[in-house]
């Protein structure tokens, strides 16, 4: 494994502006694209995820909320950038050594930043999972204390018309940005683009896993 400092710019911030430190994780291509052009957008294109249409109507949804919550895209991007803001409850630097970061394939960068909070969007990444799989977000699920709330939410739910089911699931899924419903623990971030002037620092590391084909 590889730990420097990026040589290529020098982090700068505005004094009166409140930041958040991030860390995301980029690939050679996209690590080179950030150092040549000094900014880095989501490539749609080369997203996996968004060629699964089960996934890419959960990724849509998302960026609706960023619409609302963060503002309108630069000119011609479509999705934003993914980091983590806390794994394990704390705003530190991954470790790699977690079963989170064993599906890398390649060189890969660990870009750690400071975005200004206005620009970033928090989602609760385990009940992220939830709105993949198109699910509804129940507030009392897995509380053993309020397993009669968790029953009365599921019945009030099924007993819904279709067309009211679908507008209160999407309505549920706004809940993982809210920590008070959340976990909170393993907490994801997006924001729309990444500036190598943000950059705090850069370490590269290679997957282990096998390339996808």
């Amino acid at each position: 494994m590889d730990f420097y400092w990026n040589g290529h710019c020098c982090h700068v911030r505005k004094v009166d502006e409140a930041f958040m430190r991030l860390w995301t994780i980029q690939d050679k291509a996209a690590y080179d694209d950030l150092c040549e052009k000094g900014i880095l957008h989501c490539n749609a294109a080369l997203d996996d995820w968004l060629k699964e249409d089960n996934f890419k109507q959960s990724y849509d949804w998302l960026v609706s909320e960023m619409k609302k919550r963060v503002g309108e895209p630069p000119h011609g991007v479509a999705y934003p950038i993914w980091a983590w803001y806390l794994l394990f409850g704390k705003n530190t630097k991954s470790d790699l050594r977690r079963f989170e970061f064993k599906n890398y394939a390649g060189e890969q960068y660990i870009i750690e930043a400071e975005i200004p909070d206005t620009n970033v969007l928090l989602s609760d990444e385990e009940l992220w999972h939830l709105v993949l799989n198109n699910g509804y977000f129940a507030k009392h699920a897995g509380k053993n204390d309020a397993i009669k709330e968790y029953e009365a939410e599921e019945d009030y739910f099924n007993r819904l018309p279709a067309c009211e089911q679908e507008w209160e699931k999407r309505k549920s899924w706004e809940n993982i940005f809210d920590k008070t419903c959340c976990p909170w623990i393993f907490v994801q971030a997006t924001f729309w683009e990444l500036r190598k002037e943000q950059i705090i620092s850069v370490r590269k590391f290679y997957g282990k896993a096998k390339p996808t084909k």
